[in-house]
């Protein structure tokens, strides 16, 4: 593989976080909502026309969510004017992208995937993205929101037998993006310390992903125990080296970066620019998480 896994480790937790971050402030801290919601507009996009809704029993057999807890979000949803039932499931109501709220949030979701797609071509040069002979579609942005949505639910699912909890896989992924950022500010002060200088607090977690710091610290206690992902330090939380670093994340990782060139390349079957990604942006890469 061309590519350390280490690395696309990184630049999917910068990812998911942007995504996650916008996300759960729109969906007031509620990840099964969010969730909900992503794949019905996924599948809305992708669709024929003829056949864009689909059945909550899908929807809980994709998200491995009981039917009842996805029925339950998917009225709300349409009683908020943003999903329609119609026979045989569920869609995103036609204007749903037009709303000032979601459309903000599609956009960075389409901007997020770009930034990921620029730093996997800085890597290994996009060549397993890359399909014989010329490009003919056009490219639109419902496939770059699509294909973030893709890439957030195949991460999800390949972590599945590690993190059984949506909002575990969330919060060792905001965990992992806040460490790198304090360490590289720490770094270019000169500072090169592991730990515990570039640790991340509970509320700074919570505040970024508007989700209550009694949750936040509830979640974090299950991915802290012995051998877990996550180490709790006076200063803070910081994701544990030597767990990234075993045979089985190895390996769930590299399963996820095998996917994700998928939809990389299915994506670019569909007109994605891969010989300059950076064109595709909507409104350029979309503003770093603060964790300061």
């Amino acid at each position: 593989m061309a590519v350390a896994v280490g690395e696309v480790t990184r630049l999917l937790a910068a990812m998911q976080t942007s995504i996650n971050a916008a996300g759960l402030r729109s969906f007031d801290g509620d990840i099964d909502r969010f969730a909900i919601f992503s794949l019905i507009v996924r599948e809305t996009l992708s669709r024929n026309a003829s056949s864009r809704a689909i059945s909550m029993h899908s929807l809980a057999i994709s998200l491995s969510r009981s039917f009842e807890t996805v029925r339950r979000h998917v009225l709300a949803m349409t009683e908020q004017g943003l999903c329609v039932r119609r026979q045989g499931g569920v869609m995103a109501r036609a204007d749903v992208l037009d709303r000032p709220d979601i459309a903000a949030l599609m956009r960075l979701a389409h901007d997020a995937f770009v930034r990921l797609v620029e730093g996997l071509a800085a890597l290994d040069d996009g060549n397993g993205a890359r399909r014989p002979g010329a490009v003919t579609a056009v490219y639109r942005r419902d496939v770059g929101i699509a294909a973030s949505i893709d890439v957030m639910l195949a991460t999800a699912d390949s972590n599945r037998a590690i993190h059984r909890n949506w909002l575990d896989l969330v919060l060792f992924s905001t965990v992992l993006a806040g460490n790198l950022q304090r360490f590289a500010a720490r770094r270019a002060l000169g500072d090169d310390r592991l730990a515990p200088a570039h640790a991340v607090r509970a509320s700074l977690i919570a505040r970024v992903l508007n989700v209550s710091e009694t949750t936040v610290r509830r979640r974090l206690a299950t991915l802290t125990v012995p051998g877990g992902p996550v180490i709790r330090l006076r200063e803070g939380f910081l994701l544990s080296e030597s767990w990234l670093t075993n045979p089985d994340a190895i390996e769930t990782s590299r399963r996820t970066y095998e996917t994700i060139r998928l939809i990389v390349a299915q994506a670019v079957a569909q007109g994605f620019p891969i010989d300059d990604p950076a064109s595709a942006y909507l409104e350029g890469p979309p503003p770093v998480v603060s964790f300061a």
